[in-house]
């Protein structure tokens, strides 16, 4: 039994690539484009997330002052937020997590109703010593984060 292996060779004018190939290869490649792009940080994203992590931190410590039974306060500067607690009748620093002392991140600006430092301090039952906001800036982007009087912490649009 003989066997042949027949080669066969493509005519010189039958290379390269197909139009429906070039197509499908750009096609793949500009959605991975877009994927790439929007997967990015930007700016916004640092301060939406800086927005909503100080809010979360500021409810939770809120709750832990009504769970203690136990004055808990909020210690706001132009650099960052550090959390406080009332024992033998001064302010401590709480440095257990999630209330170890944060910074902005990097291009954040804070403006608070009081100049410099801003201490908002909530009672054992959850009630803050006064209603306040934070306003957070990063270039063109703001985000306001609000202490009600009722000690709700809620995070919204600011006005520029």
């Amino acid at each position: 039994m003989r066997t042949s292996l027949i080669l066969i060779q493509p005519k010189k004018d039958q290379t390269g690539f197909t139009l429906v190939e070039l197509l499908i290869v750009i096609g793949l490649l500009g959605l991975l484009t877009s994927v790439v792009v929007l997967s990015l940080p930007g700016a916004s994203s640092a301060l939406e997330q800086d927005a909503q992590r100080f809010a979360a931190k500021t409810a939770a410590l809120r709750d832990n002052a009504i769970l203690q039974s136990r004055p808990m306060a909020v210690q706001v500067t132009a650099s960052g937020y550090s959390f406080l607690q009332r024992r033998d009748g001064s302010w401590n620093v709480l440095e257990d997590r999630p209330f170890s002392s944060t910074n902005w991140s990097s291009g954040i600006t804070v403006a608070t109703a009081a100049e410099g430092s801003m201490l908002i301090s909530f009672e054992s039952t959850g009630l803050p010593s006064e209603s306040a906001h934070v306003d957070l800036q990063s270039e063109d982007q703001f985000r306001r984060i609000t202490i009600a009087p009722m000690g709700d912490v809620k995070l919204a649009e600011a006005e520029p």
